[in-house]
């Protein structure tokens, strides 16, 4: 018979740092139902399966196959907001180029695990009667909501947009626990399914008592993640009724006063802005300082004494940079940017001598590098003159629809349509040549959204859910009906309680002036913002029908994809293929 790979290892015995607990899958739901308090352990079982690296399929466990790191990354390195800067051996390279193959680690461990997941919450649902108490009610909702999100991740990453259509291939859909045989359900089947599991989740955990902070999942976090899903299936309206009168009536008032940012990477858990956080705990959850999320975005010490921690491989995108500039006094950039630790010294930042960079065609190859000057100063006009490869420019300072702009009047990219053959430049803090510019090419732009929780450079809690996404896809849901005041209310919300002043709020009558046709595209700036780097850029793209524009430099193709690319759809991991036969992605 056909059988999903992920259960080969069905009566393994889970293994966690922090938790003592029955696994539940190597207990039957008889079992759990002769004991109906183990209901407990098997449930916090689930939370570690999302921070262990267990060994797949007898092989030995590595420290970076966690499923919340790989479920990062394939979620965000395959947007628009980072700079790769060269090869690497970590298996997120292949996804990140759009060239991805079938048998890596990131997507197999992250479909075995998940899939695991969704049998040990099938095997909870199956034996938990929610009668029992107010506990066991709460519990059977927690796994209605783990079912839910592991099926929500796989669709998302492994098939086509619903956008794209609801008829085309999604995922397994495993709904109770028949194991016999293995079919992809379309992408309508799962988000159908999804939507039940949520709903049945939030009536749940209603009806039961809540276990603690922003560690365990709630009937908020089911609503939240319901209001994602019902987003991305175009359902404005239900978007909006679920958002207004649930989730916004309990909301904390971090949603209109703002909350910590310096606190809020290192404590994720206890953070009124956190709705649902995977809760690493220090030391038995840092498994490797080079083996975390924050390890791609951040390093410090020292490569060549071998005292560094973390790769610091993944840069901000120069667009994204500029999106944030546009506002200095936006916390949210001055949080969480930095350079490379041992490349700037802002005490000798006097903020006259300034960096150049821009994208550049190099002689060999298709991606884009960065062009660089430093110690360049402007002159009366605000322009920066500097040499590069033997010939003379000069970045000119530019008004674009209110905002400062640098353009140097030279195609510098091969590229004509590229905004109209000028090629942008970046006026970047100065740093040391040597340790501050990756392969002689790449400005090293750290991002520590994922850093220092207990003092660790690449450690942090990982956050699923957070309400400044609920107000945002508030906001969209609003965008999509062409309602401008709803929409810009929500994202001033945002903006005002980042820093920005309510001078600078978004208005019907200013919209235009600020370079914006559509309401729709001021939002999609904003949740690129807001939520930078924690895996929505690209799935905000797909699902308003949008170009994915890899127009910058990075080790990638200078490119558009379209969202309904056939490469949109990672590759089903060959095991996968090989155990239970289902059709493979194309390309």
């Amino acid at each position: 018979m056909k059988k999903i790979f992920a259960l080969a290892v069905a009566l393994l015995t889970l293994v966690s740092c922090n938790m003592d607990f029955y696994s539940s899958a190597s207990m039957t739901s008889a079992q759990l139902k002769e004991n109906p308090a183990s209901a407990v352990y098997t449930t916090d079982g689930i939370y570690a399966l999302f921070k262990d690296a267990l060994p797949y399929n007898a092989e030995s466990g590595t420290d970076d196959n966690v499923y919340i790191r790989h479920y990062f990354q394939l979620a965000e390195s395959r947007g628009d907001n980072l700079c790769i800067s060269a090869h690497s051996t970590d298996p997120f390279l292949g996804p990140y180029m759009y060239e991805d193959v079938d048998n890596t680690k990131n997507k197999y461990y992250l479909w075995w695990m998940a899939y695991k997941i969704i049998y040990a919450a099938n095997s909870n649902i199956d034996a938990i009667d929610p009668n029992a108490d107010k506990t066991s009610s709460h519990l059977l909702g927690e796994n209605y909501f783990f079912r839910a999100i592991c099926h929500f991740h796989m669709v998302s990453l492994f098939a086509l947009p619903y956008s794209a259509g609801r008829d085309n291939p999604g995922v397994p859909l495993r709904i109770g626990m028949d194991y016999s045989s293995t079919s992809r359900a379309t992408v309508g089947q799962v988000y159908d399914a999804v939507v039940e599991d949520l709903k049945k989740a939030a009536e749940y955990m209603d009806a039961g008592t809540p276990r603690g902070d922003a560690s365990y999942v709630s009937a908020t976090a089911a609503r939240a993640l319901l209001s994602r899903v019902y987003l991305n299936m175009g359902k404005d309206d239900e978007c909006i009724d679920l958002c207004e009168n649930q989730l916004m009536k309990k909301a904390p008032n971090v949603v209109t006063a703002g909350y910590d940012l310096k606190k809020y990477p290192t404590e994720t858990w206890s953070s009124p802005e956190t709705i649902w956080c995977v809760h690493l705990i220090y030391p038995a959850d840092l498994l490797s300082d080079s083996a975390t999320i924050g390890a791609m975005y951040y390093k410090d010490g020292d490569e060549v004494a071998g005292t560094n921690r973390g790769w610091g491989e993944w840069y901000w995108n120069d667009e994204l940079i500029e999106l944030f500039n546009r506002y200095p006094a936006d916390k949210r950039f001055s949080t969480y940017f930095c350079y490379e630790p041992m490349a700037y010294d802002p005490t000798k930042d006097d903020g006259t001598k300034k960096m150049v960079c821009f994208p550049s065609k190099p002689k060999t190859g298709d991606y884009l590098i960065f062009g660089y000057a430093l110690n360049c100063t402007a002159d009366a006009n605000g322009d920066y003159s500097f040499t590069w490869e033997g010939k003379n420019y000069k970045a000119v300072k530019t008004t674009v629809n209110g905002y400062t702009r640098y353009f140097i009047n030279d195609n510098l990219t091969g590229d004509a349509s590229y905004f109209g053959g000028k090629t942008p430049a970046y006026i970047r803090a100065n740093v040391d040549e040597t340790t501050g510019i990756r392969g002689g090419t790449f400005p090293r732009y750290y991002n520590t959204k994922y850093s220092f929780q207990d003092g660790q450079p690449t450690f942090s809690s990982p956050v699923m859910l957070r309400w400044g996404e609920v107000v945002l896809n508030l906001a969209e849901a609003y965008a999509h009906k062409g309602d401008v005041t709803n929409a810009l209310k929500y994202v001033n919300m945002i903006r005002n309680r980042a820093g920005i002043a309510a001078a600078d709020d978004f208005t019907a009558a200013n919209m235009a002036a600020r370079g914006y046709d559509d309401v729709l595209d001021v939002v999609l700036d904003e949740r690129r913002m807001e939520l930078c780097f924690e895996g929505h850029r690209l799935f905000d793209l797909q699902r308003n029908k949008l170009k994915l524009d890899r127009r910058y430099p990075g080790y990638h193709d200078w490119c558009q994809i379209d969202y309904n690319d056939p490469r949109m759809a990672l590759l089903i991991p060959a095991d996968e293929i090989n155990a239970s036969h289902i059709d493979q992605n194309p390309r």
